[in-house]
C-alpha cells in the first residue's frame, strides 16, 4: 500500500510539470525580429517539402538573373547559425515565400565559411547572420534584410525591394 502511494506521487508529480512545463512562456526577451516576450516561433511550419530551388554557382546565378531579367536573394548563412537554421526551416518552408522565390527571383545560398561564401560575405560587407542581400543582375545592392525574419514580414520586406 505504502508504495502504491509513492508511485501515485511520482506520476501526479509528473504530469504537473509537464502541464506547467506547456503553460509557460518561451524564452524571454523578443526575438531578432522584434516579436513579444513569450511568443513562439514555431520549428516547423508544415511537414510538406515545400522547398526553394537554391543556386549555389555564384555566376550561373548572375546569367540566370541578366537573362530571366530577376533580381538575385543572397542568403548568407553558416551552418552554426540557430537563426539561419529557423529560416531555413520556418520563413522558407512558407508556401507564399516558396512561390515567390520559385517565380520572381534567382535565390542563392551562401555558406560564409566556405568559398567563395567568405570572401563574397566580404565583398557584400556581412557582419552578421542571417543576411540576406537583394542584387541587380548587375551585382549592384539594392536591399539587406539583417537577421531573421517571420514568412510575412519576410516577404513583404524582398517585395518592397523586388516590385519598385
Amino acid at each position: 500500500m505504502k508504495r502504491r502511494w509513492r508511485l501515485g506521487t511520482v506520476f501526479v508529480s509528473g504530469a504537473a510539470v509537464l502541464v506547467l512545463a506547456g503553460l509557460a512562456p518561451g524564452c524571454g526577451g523578443g526575438g531578432p525580429s522584434g516579436e513579444p516576450a513569450g511568443s513562439a516561433v514555431p520549428a516547423v511550419v508544415s511537414h510538406d517539402t515545400l522547398e526553394i530551388d537554391w543556386e549555389t554557382d555564384w555566376d550561373g546565378a548572375f546569367e540566370r538573373a541578366r537573362g530571366e531579367k530577376k533580381f538575385i536573394v543572397v542568403d548568407f548563412y553558416a551552418d552554426w547559425c540557430v537563426w539561419c537554421r529557423r529560416l531555413d526551416t520556418t520563413t522558407y518552408r512558407n508556401p507564399e515565400v516558396v512561390k515567390f522565390m520559385s517565380e520572381k527571383v534567382i535565390p542563392v545560398k551562401m555558406d560564409v565559411e566556405a568559398r567563395p561564401g567568405k570572401a563574397l560575405a566580404n565583398r557584400y560587407g556581412v557582419d552578421g547572420l542571417p543576411t540576406i542581400v537583394i542584387l541587380s543582375p548587375e551585382g549592384e545592392e539594392i536591399g539587406r534584410i539583417p537577421g531573421y525574419l517571420r514568412a510575412d514580414d519576410f516577404l513583404a520586406t524582398v517585395r518592397k525591394f523586388v516590385e519598385s
